[in-house]
């Protein structure tokens, strides 16, 4: 019992060597395990090809032979499912402990970075943003509602930690004339003298009714000083493209163009119906693209319906009028330029552009009033506008489309192909001083951005002038499809062609033809009242600062300069125009009076130096006899316009006296003269000396204009309308 132990039997606490599967290595071990599983899937292919067509029955198959092939292997190879199961047991609990610290590691991690970035957002929050950039954005006035609306979009995509990084703001234009005059003289009112005033901000961005505008206006640098100025009528500006020429005074090529996209969108010109001649005149079997605007016509007139004129803004402030003016022109064959133009004229609906012009008929609608029976012409985006109810730029805000007042007021496009279509491109503006690389970045981030989201989102046609499809959903913006829905399907083609407009200076010279000519002689009331509100009390006059216009309203000296400021810029190159004050300190027959201008062509040069006088003049002195302001008139033979401004106020000794003077020696010698009194206020057209005065040349030869509230570029557009 306590001999020696044999060989064979372990000494105590040992188990002597493994066995020879437990020394096999973990290698050969997993070859095995993976003969046995080839093997079983082997097998399990050929019987489910046995049994493919039943899909139940493979499924049967191949779950009991991986059931059989298991159970032979564990009752056959015990130890070996043994060390399997060990094994993987190991691994799998070390990879969960290894698991758990990449958790915990990681969570602790995040609750870092979570802490730096709270750190950090407050102490973002706590300082104050930035100044942003901002963009200038010069544009039509019909454009000015789809821009600021894709403008607030740009800015609300472009802001940095909450912080705006870019400002746009998108002002009107005042026609292709004014801006000539303006590049001319790198934004300014003037070249001479110390009234050097800006006209506002320069514009960092421009984007021009047509392309044919865009021609038109850089070539300013080049016309020399004996090149007859636009509007004249005088003949064919110089050629050149935008960018390619010097654009100030002395060739200091300031600003610079460089034309950054061919077009945002097609609008093209529309004449438009009202409700009640829609009806009759729109036909199923008609198509919606006449070939021209005499086939138009002719369509409406053979309706039944007899157009008294077509309603088109003042060309001079519009270049969406001046555009489609030949078009008009050339729409009644065998017809005088002067007929033609009256009929695009009806002296009750002039305004200086399109927004102000649909504004109107929505404050007639909103009065109860009846349309007018005219057509209108104006782009087809501003028309969706204002069907649409949407604010219309500036000058009046939304309304309900669908209310029983502007339903009566809706207007109906009629297309024809020999209209011209606007194409809006967009130009780069670069002034000295301002070319900074963030601007320029930031005008290349509002390009890339425009691309992305074009302005067919706001009303336009595309490219080629179809009307886009408005994406499933989308509410928020407004397709030209909304416009089409509200008319019907046929109300509007598809696609129009893309029809280009005329130069610019042969729709001036075309323009200048058919009007007659207008010789103003302006006298403006300078006396002490003036100084005083358009009401009654006195108030202080505001001096306009540079970079600002006159301001409008105050006294009633400033109304009247901000009204005559705006008719004189709107006359024409044939035009004449002089100017004259008159108080008891002002004598207007003293051409060294400061604020007189002797008469001459309202070429450029006398336009500023009239619009500068009115700038600069003040109240003095008290009122001066009305027979000696008379008098005083420095008048022309021929067709003349006496255009007295004056608030009505005052003492005038002797006055029937006066009337009888006007109504015999004055108006012998001036059988050709038209007395037109311009009221600022307090006094009104049916005042009773108001009325003697205006009847004292006969019927047709006087009249009076009150100003009102409206804006006096508005006001200046309807008087210079009556005057021609």
């Amino acid at each position: 019992m306590n001999g020696q132990e044999t060989e064979s039997t372990p000494p105590p606490g040992e188990h002597g060597p493994p066995p020879a599967e437990e020394s096999r290595p973990p290698l050969r071990r997993l070859t095995e395990v993976m003969a046995f599983e080839l093997c079983s899937s082997i097998l399990v292919g050929l019987l489910v090809t046995v049994f493919h067509g039943y899909f139940w029955l493979n499924s049967i198959v191949t779950l009991a032979v991986l059931a059989a092939v298991s159970v032979f292997v564990w009752r056959s190879r015990p130890d070996l499912v043994h060390n399997v199961l060990a094994g993987a047991t190991t691994t799998l609990a070390w990879m969960a402990r290894a698991l758990a610290c990449l958790l915990a590691g990681a969570a602790a991690m995040v609750l870092v970075l979570l802490a730096a970035l709270g750190v950090r957002a407050l102490r973002d929050a706590a300082q104050p943003c930035g100044q942003p950039l901002e963009l200038r954005v010069l544009t039509a006035p019909e454009m000015l509602t789809p821009l600021r609306a894709a403008a607030s979009e740009f800015v609300a995509d472009r802001t940095d930690g909450g912080c705006r990084r870019y400002t746009v703001t998108v002002v009107p234009e005042p026609g292709p004339v004014s801006l000539y005059d303006a590049f001319s003289r790198l934004w300014r009112r003037n070249d001479t003298g110390d009234d050097r005033q800006l006209l506002g901000p320069q514009p960092d961005i421009w984007i021009p009714a047509t392309s044919a505008e865009l021609a038109f206006v850089p070539h300013s640098g080049k016309a020399s000083a004996g090149a007859p100025a636009p509007g004249t009528g005088g003949g064919q500006a110089g050629s050149g493209q935008a960018g390619g020429g010097q654009a100030g005074p002395g060739g200091t090529g300031d600003p610079r163009f460089q034309q950054l996209s061919r077009s945002l969108g097609i609008s093209p010109m529309v004449l438009a119906l009202f409700p009640k001649a829609d009806a009759t005149v729109a036909s199923p079997y008609s198509a919606p693209l006449k070939q021209n605007v005499g086939e138009l016509l002719n369509q409406i007139a053979q309706a039944g319906v007899k157009l008294r004129g077509i309603a088109r803004p003042v060309p001079d402030t519009s270049s969406a009028a001046l555009e489609v003016t030949p078009a008009l022109y050339d729409a009644q064959a065998n017809t005088d330029p002067s007929a033609d133009e009256k009929f695009a004229s009806p002296p009750d609906l002039v305004a200086p552009d399109a927004v102000t012009l649909l504004c109107r008929f929505r404050a007639e609608a909103a009065q109860g009033k009846e349309p007018p029976e005219i057509a209108v012409a104006v782009p087809e985006q501003v028309l969706a506008d204002y069907d649409a109810g949407r604010a219309l730029g500036d000058r009046c805000g939304p309304v309900d489309p669908s209310a029983a007042p502007n339903a009566g007021w809706r207007l109906h496009p009629y297309y024809a192909v020999g209209l011209p279509s606007m194409d809006y491109p967009l130009v780069q503006l670069t002034w000295r001083g301002q070319d900074t690389r963030a601007r320029t970045d930031a005008i290349g981030d509002l390009r890339s951005w425009l691309a992305a989201h074009p302005l067919t989102e706001q009303g336009l046609r595309d490219g080629n002038g179809e009307t886009p499809a408005q994406p499933e959903g989308d509410s928020a913006h407004y397709y030209l499809s909304r416009l089409q829905n509200m008319l019907g399907e046929r109300a509007m083609p598809p696609g129009v062609p893309l029809n280009g407009a005329p130069p610019v200076q042969t729709a001036l010279n075309r323009l200048a033809a058919a009007r007659p000519k207008v010789s103003a002689s302006l006298m403006l009331d300078i006396s002490g009242s003036m100084d005083q509100a358009a009401g009654s009390g006195p108030a202080p006059r505001s001096s306009p600062t540079a970079g600002t216009a006159p301001v409008s309203g105050g006294t009633r000296l400033n109304r009247a300069v901000t009204f005559l400021q705006s008719f004189v810029e709107q006359l024409q190159g044939s035009d004449r125009v002089g100017l004259q004050v008159f108080s008891s300190a002002a004598d207007p027959r003293n051409a060294g009076t400061f604020g007189n201008v002797p008469a001459g062509d309202a070429q450029s040069a006398q336009k500023d130096q009239v619009v500068n006088r009115l700038q600069a003049v003040t109240t003095a002195g008290g009122d001066r006899a009305l027979r000696s302001v008379l008098s005083a008139a420095s008048l022309a033979s021929g067709r003349q316009d006496l255009i007295l401004v004056t608030d009505g106020a005052g003492s005038n000794p002797d006055f029937a006296g006066t009337v009888s003077w006007l109504s015999g020696p004055f108006n012998q010698a001036n059988p050709n003269l038209r007395l037109t009194v311009v009221l600022t206020g307090p006094a009104g057209c049916g005042t009773p000396h108001i009325k003697q005065l205006t009847s004292a040349l006969g019927p047709g030869r006087g009249r009076c204009t009150a100003l009102t509230g409206a804006p006096e570029q508005e006001q200046a557009a309807q008087f210079l309308s009556g005057l021609r």
